[in-house]
């Protein structure tokens, strides 16, 4: 047992030996596990990839600290020690590393965890070595693509990189690709430095594909640039290209996240591939935001969107995902003027939620969501104020594809239960346990479009709220009520999820009910015949579907109405939505460059 394992996990091997790159077709769900199951392949591996300078074969390590429960065996201890003096005493016989003191190595990672928390907190002292990968910008020269080395291993977040000696030309307003790449092994290449694109030593990471945007009418193909970059505390590296004879900025925001964790999904982009816009341009688009919600002057909450469209040029929906992002950094740079007014809170929580919609497409919009979601627990300033509590709704159904399971849920299930009271009570006098949710009529439209929203919400749940609604509908005489109402039935009643995954899907069984129940009824709303075709929609998967015979009835139903031939399709045979659909599913129109299934 103890060859097995002493020689299975740390074999003796030269300094020469590599780990096995060949992987199984199949990969087991979880951790990225290690395709080799020696680790003194792979601690060669890295001692010759990090060595000190290019004519040394690897870094010799002169102190050696365990951690981890595995290295509590003395056994597995004195290996490691021998396969490291076993490459390093040439010359001198009596060489060793020295081993640190470790009294509980099984607790050194949660002890490490634990301090810097603490030091997060501003107490203790920071340890830092720094970045562990190179970054390089794809660059094309006259003979092929190159490599420029933008950060190199060894420099620490927030810090800068100026490109100053080197000129790029930039295309502007016309689509171009920049490529990014890392490296775990390069780690001697300098800022500035050309090397060749070799996939042995390179990694390739999701390209940005967009457009550099600028608001002059006449505009030479490319502009002479400079290249700053800075990686972020929060996983981006921000890339500044900046006009060597003139003002103009544009940003690129890679999310590098995917280079050092396994748990984050590498970002493909789509939001970036409709534009970036001029950092000048963004600057006095901040300058209008501070001003409206300073309170001073003639600059005021209500006109500031149109003040936004006069400044960028084009109209609100025609903003892209950029621009919209930018947006909401100014704004929540701004946030304590919502306090000043009903006018600055309702237009802040506005415009807030419509320049992060729907919460997910751009690089760390994860980390924008959360920052967000800080001021849940606030809640609006402005809580007398049903126009405020409507708009604090409206946010939140929103940015929803980018909350949490336990976010959705703090959110969904307090509601579903005030929902609960109040129709128990027969609706009068009642209320339930969100201090914000008065049930008027306004603000209960947007409680239930935003419940249909959160698609990360229990099965359970969700079927409750469906039968409320369908007990509700026939009594209903408000239609923006019903309209709201039939928007969340037909969201978490669909068969084709916009963001959720498939397990927080109501059963089939119970989608054909409800279906049931809603053939006799002639609300007579186009809302209602879009709901049908979500219940209904074909997605070739068993699990999902509705027996033929229920879908030949819906069919009947949607042919005795004359709808278009694609929501026939829909239910028929499947297929993707149109966009007008989208805007139907969404609730609202999506950023250009945006789409749900």
């Amino acid at each position: 047992m103890e060859k097995l394992l002493v020689d299975g996990f740390l074999p003796e091997v030269d300094l020469t030996a590599r780990p096995a790159a060949r992987r199984s077709g199949f990969q087991e769900f979880g951790l990225p596990y290690a395709a080799d199951a020696a680790i003194t392949k792979y601690l060669a591996a890295f001692l010759c990839a990090h060595r000190e300078s290019a004519d040394a074969t690897a870094s010799r390590p002169e102190l050696v600290l365990f951690n981890g429960g595995l290295f509590e065996s003395a056994l597995l201890r004195q290996r490691l020690i021998d396969v490291l003096r076993s490459w390093f005493r040439k010359g001198e016989p009596t060489w060793s590393p020295a081993v640190l003191r470790n009294d509980r190595m099984d607790l050194a990672v949660a002890r490490g965890a634990a301090y810097y928390a603490t030091v997060r907190r501003g107490r203790g002292v920071r340890i830092s070595g720094g970045l562990a990968h190179s970054y390089y910008l794809g660059v094309e020269t006259d003979s092929a693509l190159m490599a420029i080395c933008l950060m190199p291993a060894g420099i620490e977040q927030g810090q800068t990189v100026d490109l100053t000696s080197r000129r790029f030309a930039l295309r502007v307003r016309q689509p171009a690709e920049f490529p990014l790449y890392f490296s775990s092994t390069r780690t001697t290449d300098r800022p500035g430095d050309l090397i060749a694109v070799d996939p042995e030593q390179l990694s390739a990471l999701p390209p940005i594909r967009t457009v550099l945007q600028s608001k002059r009418a006449t505009e030479a193909e490319t502009v002479p640039v400079q290249l700053h970059a800075q990686l972020t505390e929060v996983g981006t590296l921000d890339i500044w290209c900046a006009e060597a004879e003139g003002g103009r900025r544009w940003k690129l925001q890679f999310d590098v996240r995917a280079a050092t964790r396994s748990d984050a999904v590498r970002h493909a982009g789509e939001g970036e591939a409709h534009g970036v816009v001029d950092e000048q341009l963004l600057g006095v688009c901040r300058e209008n935001i501070r001003a409206a919600f300073a309170g001073t002057g003639e600059d005021t909450p209500a006109g500031i969107v149109k003040k936004l469209e006069s400044v960028t040029g084009s109209a609100r929906h025609d903003w892209p995902p950029a621009l919209l992002r930018g947006l909401w950094e100014a704004l929540m740079d701004v946030d304590d003027a919502r306090r000043r007014s009903v006018e600055h809170e309702a237009r802040w929580l506005s415009l807030v939620g419509f320049s992060l919609r729907p919460g997910y497409g751009l690089a760390v919009d994860d980390w924008r969501v959360g920052k967000t979601w800080r001021l849940y627990q606030g809640g609006t300033t402005q809580s007398k104020n049903e126009l405020c509590r409507a708009e604090w709704w409206i946010l939140w159904r929103r940015v929803a594809g980018g909350l949490l399971t336990a976010q959705q849920t703090l959110i969904g299930e307090p509601l579903v239960a005030d929902w609960r009271t109040y129709f128990r009570k027969g609706g009068v006098g009642a209320r339930g346990r969100s201090p914000q949710f008065q049930f008027g009529p306004h603000e209960s439209a947007e409680v239930w479009r935003l419940l249909g929203s959160l698609e990360l919400l229990r099965p359970q749940i969700k079927s409750e709220l469906g039968k409320m609604i369908l007990d509700r509908l026939p009594r209903e005489r408000l239609p923006a009520l019903r309209d709201a109402m039939l928007f969340a039935l037909g969201r978490i009643g669909a068969r084709q999820p916009v963001y959720g995954p498939l397990n927080t899907l109501i059963p089939m069984e119970e989608a054909e009910e409800w279906i049931q129940r809603l053939l006799p009824m002639d609300l007579g709303e186009e809302r209602l015949t879009f709901a049908m075709v979500q219940l209904s929609r074909r997605t070739d998967d068993r699990h999902r579907d509705l027996p033929e015979g229920v879908r030949a009835r819906v069919l009947d139903w949607l042919a005795a109405r004359a709808v278009a031939d694609h929501l026939v399709e829909l239910v028929r045979a499947g297929g993707v939505l149109e966009e007008r659909e989208q805007r139907h599913v969404f609730g609202e129109t999506l950023p250009r460059g945006l789409r749900i299934e």
